[in-house]
């Protein structure tokens, strides 16, 4: 069953329109008894910023600047907003870079997605680099030398236990990136308790029962024994 929707959530962004954007968190948590981070949350996710823009201009009818085509001279940049990389960033990274700004994105969402994004590639990475068995073989081709005598083409070639050894190691270290992505992530939800939001809590917790997954877990180290075990097996028919 869906979680109940506060009804403060829609009357926030009501006042906020009110007031035409002029009115303060604080000011808007007071009239709706409500927690003030909740309305800062409130504000970040629903994208107020976005949804209320009300556009300026001169009266209907004003002639002021009749003739003039406005704007600033040629190369000016007094109205820049996004800042020196617009120099420089390539214009798609520059675009994102101006939405994530436009966006005032919280600090502990940006880590918050950091590591999802982690996660999400460790657990795609399971399908990726997964080894069949023993006999599972990667050939791939490295370099081709042509010449007037001869070709010769020369190949890389990764066992399973090469691959499984490779699997595991990337993983150890993108599990202890990870590990220390949540601590931070931690410290800066204890550092900042009061402005945080019960989600922000909770979500971590449970990323946490995911990762230490007891079953996750069995099938690692059964995989880890059986590769070990085949291994040895391979060593002594060759002795």
């Amino acid at each position: 069953m869906a979680k109940e929707k506060n009804p403060n959530r829609l009357a926030a962004f009501k006042i906020y329109k009110e007031h035409h954007g002029k009115i303060t968190i604080k000011q808007i948590a007071n009239i709706l008894n409500e927690k003030p981070r909740n309305i800062t949350y409130w504000k970040k996710i629903d994208q107020w910023n976005v949804k209320y823009n009300p556009k300026g201009g001169a009266p209907l009818g004003n002639q002021n600047a009749l003739g003039n085509l406005g704007g600033a001279p040629i190369r000016n940049q007094n109205a820049r907003t996004d800042g020196w990389y617009s120099k420089y960033y390539p214009t798609k990274t520059k675009s994102i870079v101006q939405e994530l700004e436009d966006a005032n994105a919280d600090p502990i969402e940006i880590i918050w997605a950091q590591i999802i994004t982690l996660w999400a590639a460790i657990i795609r990475s399971q399908k990726v680099m997964f080894v069949n068995d023993k006999d599972d073989m990667t050939k791939e081709l490295k370099k081709t030398t042509c010449s007037d005598k001869m070709n010769s083409k020369e190949y890389e070639i990764q066992f399973a236990w090469d691959k499984q050894a490779n699997f595991l190691n990337a993983q150890s270290r993108a599990m202890t990136t990870l590990s220390g992505m949540i601590k931070k992530y931690d410290d800066m939800l204890h550092a900042n308790w009061e402005m945080t939001t019960e989600e922000q809590r909770l979500r971590v917790d449970k990323l946490r029962v995911q990762i230490t997954n007891p079953e996750l877990q069995h099938r690692k180290e059964v995989s880890k024994q059986k590769l070990r075990m085949e291994q040895e097996v391979l060593d002594l028919r060759k002795n």
